[in-house]
């Protein structure tokens, strides 16, 4: 549980953050985790949750799922946030 609390941290704490370059790749993981109960989803309108998800991967195994969204954001930021705005759940 404590893996999984860990990883949700680290997806949307890159989300805040648009440099990865100083994420240690090295820290130990506990060998307690079993890789066919790990699920790492992520949305990355940049990459830079990518890279964060793709590490997770590599130290945790699992399934990697890369959510697509049937109405892509644009590029523009502002667009973005005004097209966020208006989503319905």
């Amino acid at each position: 549980m404590m893996h999984l609390l860990m990883a949700i941290f680290l997806l949307f704490s890159a989300c805040s953050s648009s440099q990865t370059e100083d994420i240690d790749v090295n820290v130990p993981v506990a060998t307690n985790v079993n890789p066919e109960k790990v699920l790492i989803v992520y949305l990355s309108r940049t990459n830079n949750t990518k890279a964060i998800a793709e590490i997770i991967h590599k130290q945790l195994g699992g399934a990697l799922v890369a959510l697509e969204l049937e109405n892509p954001y644009p590029k523009n930021y502002k667009i973005t946030v005004d097209q966020v705005a208006n989503e319905k759940i």
